[in-house]
Order: structure tokens, then sequence, then C-alpha cells
């Protein structure tokens, strides 16, 4: 598997994921019982208009944090601390 590729299938997972969620929800609709129902009652309350784009809102921002997370653990941190000596702050460049 190249670079290329796995940079894109380790941003895919999180956006896989997030329509998964949605996916399973909505089959979790047809379940039988108390399960069913409530999983029925949660896709008519994230499909009300206003709760839609909060839900997708909500999930697009998980999908977003969750790539974020995964590039962070594989390249590390962006901070760099400088060391600035007393003799070179009163130069300037």
């Amino acid at each position: 598997m190249s670079k290329r590729s796995r940079i894109i299938l380790s941003g895919m997972i999180p956006i896989l994921l997030v329509s998964a969620t949605i996916l399973g929800i909505g089959l979790g609709g047809r379940l039988p019982g108390l399960p069913g129902e409530i999983f029925r009652k949660i896709t008519g309350f994230m499909f009300t208009p206003v709760f839609l784009e909060l839900t997708f809102a909500f999930l697009g921002l998980l999908a977003v944090f969750s790539i974020n997370n995964i590039r962070l653990q594989k390249q590390g941190d962006e901070y760099v601390s400088l060391e600035v000596e007393e003799g070179q702050k009163d130069q300037k460049p």
C-alpha cells in the first residue's frame, strides 16, 4: 500500500464510521420491541428540520476532530520551543 493511499484511508475511516453510525441508528429502528422503538425515536428526533443540521454539524465536527487526532498521533504536535539568550534579545536582525 502506498503512502498516499494510507493517508487517504486514514482520513476516510472517521467519515465511514460516522456514516456507519447513522446507518446503524436507522437500521436499529427495525429491531422488534423496545430497542426498535428507541432507535425509531432517535431517528425521528435526528431528522427533524432544526436538529438535522445540528446532528450533521456535530457528526461532521466529530469526524474532523478524529481526523486531526489521527494526524497528530502520527506526526506529533507542532509546538516548538525556542531558546533566546540574553545577548541575542538586544540585537536586531
